[in-house]
């Protein structure tokens, strides 16, 4: 098992005020395709969802956990080129992909926050 310093959820939206107001718009309202898969795990139409407060609570008694946005992704993992939405482990030496953007988006993908978990517990231990 690899050790972990720093989780990184990042979401395939930007942050900020303004961006998620016109994501919100694009996805409720116009119901465009440029959804992440992501973020329709942690939050429901409005609010973040308790399963993945949860979830990120429990994560943040062994691992140091960051969620960002596209935006306000570190320049040294931007520049690994990932796709996102993904999950990143952080080692002393190494950034390592836990579940990268295909498992959002095959047949495979997680469909609720506890899914999720599964997968990220099955590829660190």
């Amino acid at each position: 098992m690899k050790q972990f310093k720093t989780i990184y959820f990042i979401y395939d939206a930007d942050g900020g005020l303004w961006n998620e107001i016109k994501y919100w718009i694009k996805k409720n309202l116009l119901n465009e395709q440029s959804t992440c898969e992501l973020c329709d795990l942690s939050h429901g139409k409005i609010f973040v969802r308790f399963e993945w407060l949860k979830f990120i609570k429990e994560l943040k008694k062994e691992y140091k956990v960051k969620v960002l946005h596209r935006n306000e992704i570190p320049k040294y993992i931007l520049e690994k080129n990932y796709r996102f939405p993904c999950v990143i482990g952080e080692t002393e030496n190494e950034l390592i992909e836990i579940l990268e953007s295909i498992s959002f988006v095959d047949s495979g993908k997680p469909t609720s926050v506890e899914e999720l978990r599964e997968q990220f517990y099955e590829k660190v231990v």
